[in-house]
């Protein structure tokens, strides 16, 4: 017999080999299906206690990454309170009238939105550095950054330069709770991630508490070492970070993001306890982002696929779940605190007191946030959260009304205020950056948290620059009536959640991808069903 030509030889192994090669692709992703089904399944199954026991090294990594997002805390707390130290105002201020010295509304104003003027610029800037760079050299790279603009706040001598300070590190501490939100919504399980993303808020209180308490001691002091001191404090946490970071393992969302599978699985073992079968959840985030690929039509992330298709809606939710802090009046009953209990009638003592005792009720209920993740929504958290917001700060500003005879209406709108932060962290404060992890897509996730952040620091640096103008004795002089209005804005926020907010609870990221490509009505998401079998291979058909 003739044999055949060499080449006709070559064409038939060749389509030979792309035959088994097809079917073993094949084969490969049915059986990633299948292992992404499993882990789907045991997701569910698995509880709080039980997830804490197999998966404790994630959430003490995520407890770490969100180490520096106490120092935006600190940052925030500190020039926010030092405005009430009398050294300050004689330092950054001007004489009012016989021995009162007022800093300038300017300047009050340039002050608590220095960082969120600078966060506008970091936040946008972190979503394409963690895509590229990963959570550890980008948390190293901040950290130093950190160290050194601390310095230009320590030795700021006049308005303009601590505005410089301010702003320079504000632009990188953007860079803290965009990393945790991603780092910890990658890292863990379904049972809990809602703990773990509250941790971020935690970090923010915890913050403000070590600020108020480090005012507080040294509110006796008669000299510039009255707000140095607090200043020079947050250069310890940057330098923490700087010195363990190496040790954090990258999360492997991230890591199969760049094709680093291997990498990829070494990570989920270190972010485990000893046992657990990482293979399940590797094909669980290999079928996530091939999900998203497919529904995409290529793999290519750029900032634009944001606004396109369901990640805009899932861009929007993250962006109004964000900037509801805001329109619910956290710069008021936290940025301004101390500066509204003098205007209410405490003397500077009585305040920073009073502030002390509000950063300690936002930790306890950031705290009582964990027992409530396990059982109430996120939708109902914020729903409740905006109703309670609005009728107490309607109270505040109906108790402005009151003659000031005594000193009982004071007392009252500083009590008020302290359970507005209470209500806030028990809410709205903690299940914003849950929200955050939950609603924004795997491949986009650093890019749609970090256009969120910047959005809510817009927003932030309108009522930084309003609030003293209209609050200041030298200037409207509104006091707690401004409680009047953002009792109305937290009743539109609550309109907003009752239509547009959608219950993320209990899902996994591949069902959330499936109910937002399928356009599910965000009052439906709780209740809505997905065929897993079908779903788990929907990209294979």
């Amino acid at each position: 017999m003739t044999p055949p030509p060499v080449a006709a030889t070559d064409a038939k192994t060749m389509a030979e080999a792309k035959s088994v090669s097809e079917s073993v692709g094949v084969d490969s992703l049915r059986e990633e299906a299948t292992k992404s089904l499993q882990y789907t399944e045991v997701e569910h199954a698995l509880t709080f206690w039980a997830a804490i026991r197999k998966h404790y090294p994630a959430v003490l990594w995520s407890l770490f990454i969100n180490l520096a997002t106490v120092l935006k805390g600190m940052d925030g707390g500190i020039v926010g309170s030092l405005i009430g130290l009398d050294p300050f105002k004689r330092q950054y201020g001007y004489l009012y009238k016989d021995d009162t010295y007022v800093v300038a509304a300017h300047w009050l104003s340039a002050f608590n939105y220095a960082n969120k003027l600078g966060a506008v610029a970091g936040a946008f800037a972190a979503g394409f550095a963690y895509d590229r760079l990963g959570p550890r050299p980008l948390m190293a790279l901040c950290s130093l950054c950190s160290i050194a603009f601390i310095f230009v706040q320590f030795f700021s001598a006049t308005p303009a330069q601590l505005f410089a300070g301010e702003l320079l590190n504000g632009c990188i501490i953007a860079f803290y709770p965009i990393c945790a939100s991603s780092f910890v919504g990658e890292v863990c399980p379904l049972a809990l991630r809602g703990f773990a993303a509250s941790m971020t808020n935690l970090a923010f209180v915890i913050g403000q508490f070590i600020a108020s308490g480090v005012l507080k001691g040294t509110n006796g002091i008669d000299s510039k070492y009255a707000y140095k001191i607090p200043i020079a404090t947050q250069w310890a946490l940057p330098a923490v970070m700087l010195a363990l970071i190496v040790f954090c393992p990258d999360p492997p969302f991230w890591l199969c993001k760049k094709r680093r599978y291997a990498d990829a699985e070494r990570s989920i073992v270190r972010l485990a306890a000893a046992g657990v079968d990482p293979s399940l959840k590797l094909a669980h985030i290999r079928e996530t982002l091939r999900l998203e690929e497919a529904f995409k039509l290529d793999n290519k992330t750029q900032l634009l696929d944001c606004f396109r298709g369901p990640n805009l809606r899932r861009l929007t939710i993250s962006v109004m779940a964000y900037c509801m802090q805001a329109f619910t009046g956290n710069l008021l009953f936290i940025d301004y605190a101390v500066l509204f209990f003098e205007l209410a009638g405490l003397d500077s003592s009585n305040a920073f007191s009073m502030n002390l005792g509000l950063t300690a009720i936002g930790f306890t209920g950031t705290c009582l946030s964990w027992w409530l993740l396990q059982y109430v929504g996120r939708r109902t958290a914020y729903l409740w959260g905006c109703a309670a917001l609005a009728v107490v700060c309607f109270v505040i500003g109906a108790v402005d009304l009151a003659p000031r005879a005594t000193t009982g209406p004071a007392w009252a709108q500083c009590t008020l205020i302290l359970v507005c932060n209470l209500v806030y962290d028990v809410t709205i404060g903690p299940y914003c950056f849950v929200l955050l992890a939950e609603v924004s897509s795997a491949r986009l996730r650093g890019m749609t948290v970090a256009l969120a952040t910047v959005m809510c620091n817009v927003v932030s640096i309108v009522f930084s620059v309003a609030i003293p103008y209209a609050i200041n004795e030298d200037q409207g002089n509104w006091r707690g009536k401004l409680g009047f209005l953002f009792a109305g804005l937290s009743g539109l926020c609550y309109l907003y959640c009752f239509f547009c907010m959608p219950e993320t609870k209990d899902r996994t990221f591949e069902e959330l991808d499936i109910m937002f490509e399928r356009r599910v009505s965000s009052r439906k998401f709780k209740a809505y069903e997905i065929n897993g079998a079908i779903a788990a291979n929907e990209e294979l058909h």
